[in-house]
Order: C-alpha cells, then sequence, then structure tokens
C-alpha cells in the first residue's frame, strides 16, 4: 500500500518548553517559527513568503550548531560504545566535531543557491548569513571548546558509569523526540539520555550542557522527571537527575518534589491558555495575522534571532506607506 503524504494547511497544534520559551521571549518569533514557516519546505503550491521564513527558521548560530553537533557525537560515543564496548578517544571526537564545523562552513560561504532550494538539507550558519563571515575570536573559542566538552564527557561520571555498569543499565529509548499527552495536547521532551539503574532501582536522567549553567535549567528537567515519572509509572524517589555541564566539567544534582511537578503542569496550562490567544481557528489551528503576533520591546532578543529580516522588512514596508 502506498502511503501519501498529507498536506495540511495548518501545523498541529503542541507544546515544549522551547515553544513555551520562544513565546515569553517574543511573540512575533514564535509566529514565524511555529506557523508561518509551515510547508515553507515544499517547492510549489507555497506562497515564497513561507518558503522564505522557513529558510530563516533553519538558520543556525554557532552557539546552537555546536551544541547539536556535541550531542551527536556523545550520542554516538554511547550507542557505539554500548554495541562494541570500545570507547572513543578524544581526538576522534574532536576530528568528527571538526569535521562537522568545516562542513557548516563550507555549505555557509559556498553553497548559498543549494541552502535556498533545500534549507533541510545544507547548512547556514547565522552570523554568516547576516554577517558574511565569523570573526577570528569566534573560530578559536569554538575550537578549545571542542577539547573541553568532548574531554570533560569522557571523564564525565556518566560516562564512567555506563562503561563500569554497562550489564546493569537499561537504556530508555533512543528516539529524540519523545511525547505525552496531557489535558488532550501533545507535549514533545527532547531529553538528552535516560537509563533505569537495575543495581539501584533508579531511573537516571541526564542532559548534557555545551554552554554555561541557567536559570531556566531546573525547569526543563523538572518537566523531565514528569515525563518518566508518567512513561514508566514510578515515584520521584526513583528518579535522579542531573546536568552535565561540558565547559567546566561540572555535574549538578537535581531533586523534584509533588510541588515541582504541579508548577510545571501549572506552566503548560498557562502557557496553552497564552498561546491559544494567537489562533484564528482552535480546530484547525489556523493562526491569526502575523501583525497580531507582538514584536518583543527587549531588543536584546532581537540580536540573535534568526528572523531579524523580516522584522526590518516590515519595518521598512511601514515606512514607506
Amino acid at each position: 500500500m502506498i502511503v501519501l503524504f498529507e498536506i495540511s494547511p495548518y501545523p498541529t497544534f503542541s507544546w515544549s518548553l522551547s515553544r513555551h520559551k520562544t513565546l515569553t521571549s517574543c511573540a512575533r518569533k514564535y509566529g514565524y517559527e511555529y506557523y508561518f514557516s509551515h510547508n515553507g519546505w515544499l517547492s510549489y503550491n507555497v506562497e515564497p513568503y513561507h518558503q522564505q521564513v522557513y529558510r530563516l527558521k533553519k538558520l543556525q548560530s554557532m552557539p546552537i550548531l555546536f551544541g547539536q553537533i556535541v550531542h551527536r557525537y556523545i550520542e554516538q560515543a554511547i550507542n557505539d560504545y554500548l554495541q562494541t564496548g570500545k570507547a572513543p578517544t578524544v581526538e576522534e571526537l574532536i576530528q568528527l566535531g571538526r569535521g562537522q564545523l568545516n562542513a557548516a562552513f563550507i555549505d555557509s560561504t559556498r553553497r548559498l543557491d543549494f541552502w535556498r532550494q533545500k534549507p533541510n538539507k545544507y547548512y547556514m550558519m547565522q552570523e554568516i548569513y547576516y554577517h558574511g563571515t565569523l570573526s577570528p575570536e569566534l573560530v578559536q573559542d569554538y575550537k578549545e571548546r571542542l577539547r573541553l566538552v568532548f574531554n570533560h564527557f569522557l571523564m564525565s561520571e556518566t560516562f564512567q558509569q555506563i562503561t563500569s555498569q554497562k550489564g546493569s543499565l537499561r537504556i530508555g529509548e533512543p528516539e529524540q523526540f519523545r511525547s505525552m499527552k496531557v489535558e488532550d495536547v501533545q507535549i514533545f521532551v527532547v531529553m538528552d539520555f535516560h537509563y533505569y539503574d537495575e543495581l539501584r532501582d533508579k531511573w537516571i536522567i541526564v542532559d548534557w550542557k555545551t554552554g554555561g549553567e541557567s536559570d531556566d535549567d531546573r525547569q526543563q528537567l523538572a518537566l523531565y522527571a514528569y515525563y518518566v515519572q508518567q512513561k514508566y509509572r514510578v515515584s520521584l524517589a526513583q528518579i535522579e537527575v542531573y546536568n552535565e555541564y561540558l565547559l567546566t566539567g561540572k555535574r549538578k544534582k537535581y531533586s523534584f518534589t509533588d510541588i515541582d511537578m504541579e508548577n510545571i503542569l501549572y506552566t503548560f496550562q498557562r502557557s496553552v491558555l497564552e498561546m491559544k490567544k494567537y489562533q484564528a481557528d482552535i480546530f484547525s489551528n489556523e493562526p491569526v495575522d502575523i501583525e497580531d503576533f507582538e514584536q518583543t520591546q527587549e531588543n536584546w532578543h532581537c540580536r540573535g534571532c534568526n528572523f531579524r529580516e523580516l522584522c526590518a522588512q516590515k519595518y521598512d514596508e511601514k515606512m514607506s506607506k
């Protein structure tokens, strides 16, 4: 039986912590990211405007790109070890990471037309798209970070436990995108790594961080704990949660209570109510007009935003009238 891909005029409504944070930082960015980029990957029967929004959505700033590459090779290193019993060297990981960063630079500087046609197949670095180049200082900084993060990963307590207790650990499902339904809303949870330790009867959640500590870290991990609690029907006492800060080698443990779970559900509920204000039709998830998605008044949000080109265009159109 041949299953044809169904093209829907509007995206399906769902919730995630990253979606919530996007809305709280700038509703206009939220509109671009989750509504007006929809179907922009299509090469026919779609307005050029949606293609432009989708292309901008696919821009990757150096911190985001670096984090994605590091996470990819950490996941690969763990999977390879579980299958072969062989751990990579720090030099092997650095070589892999550097190769991907070089590929992103080559795509961004030499394959602009290819990226414009297929933005999901080629890299485009945000810094190069908007400024035409990467500063030598930025390049050197991230070269040094590669060695730091991969060395700290191999030396981390998490990886040491994986290599020493391989037979007593049950690794969680490998899918990157996990989801659960709460109040008929699909919640997506992008969890780095989790496993069950049979010796201690504990579920362990680990989040690898390639940047510094953030006030959002605890809320993010509380959602992960809620997901594991619901999926495996276990108590919070059976769940241990850690951040592994790979730049510094620091490991931070979090403990959560029922009140934390109530708080994350309250955040979810309030956030969904706020998101629904931007639906012209709650059944089809058709959005209101882009002008009804308010722009942030805090300009520092704009400096690192993928969509600032569109906001500048809107401003120019307004001034020309």
